[in-house]
């Protein structure tokens, strides 16, 4: 859900974009066009994904699908079709966080750290306001085990949850492009209505 001609104009316009200016200049040299860059884009996957990175790392979405309009106009199957489009989009956008899998995340940063900041707060204030290492030791260190088992199961069913949604996204990644390869086909929309360029 990429126009090239528009990552082409952000590429070459937008400086959060300038790693993969440079990129391209030192391959094609200095004063690139814009249609240089949609071809060097449409050439190499690799600048598409570094585009995809820089988005996802600044918290904005890499699909330019604009909502369509629906007509009355329209047929039926149209006005079909690009509801279908819109409520796909909508969905993809929102699962966008999980475009990637989980192999690179953070989750065992966040959930270690919250783990061990439990079971920290707990050794203190067990320390500091009780007698309870001298007491009943067995049970504090079991409580200690019981945080870092809840912990570990914390971050198992987190890092679940991301891959059943990193594939939930690309099959409805997939779907949806084939539902807009079919509209343009049967001519239902443009590219100006998808994209708005």
């Amino acid at each position: 859900m990429i126009d090239l001609q528009k990552v082409s104009k952000q590429v070459k316009d937008d400086f959060l974009y300038n790693t993969i200016l440079y990129d391209m200049e030192e391959v094609l040299g200095k004063n690139i066009t814009y249609v240089q860059i949609e071809e060097l884009l449409s050439s190499d996957a690799k600048y598409i994904q570094e585009f995809k990175d820089i988005n996802r790392y600044s918290e904005l979405s890499s699909i330019q699908a604009l909502e369509l309009e629906i007509s009355q106009k329209d047929e039926k199957s149209c006005q079909d079709a690009k509801k279908e489009i819109n409520e796909k989009v909508g969905k993809l956008k929102a699962l966008e966080n999980f475009s990637v899998d989980s192999t690179y995340s953070a989750y065992e940063i966040w959930i270690g750290s919250a783990g061990v900041m439990v079971l920290f707060m707990t050794h203190n204030i067990i320390a500091l306001f009780s007698e309870l290492y001298n007491t009943h030791g067995v049970y504090v260190y079991t409580s200690f085990a019981a945080i870092l088992g809840l912990t570990f199961w914390g971050y198992v069913k987190i890092k679940r949850n991301h891959e059943k949604q990193h594939t939930l996204y690309n099959s409805l990644y997939e779907k949806t492009q084939n539902l807009i390869d079919n509209a343009f086909s049967k001519k239902y929309i443009t590219k100006c209505e998808l994209y708005g360029n």
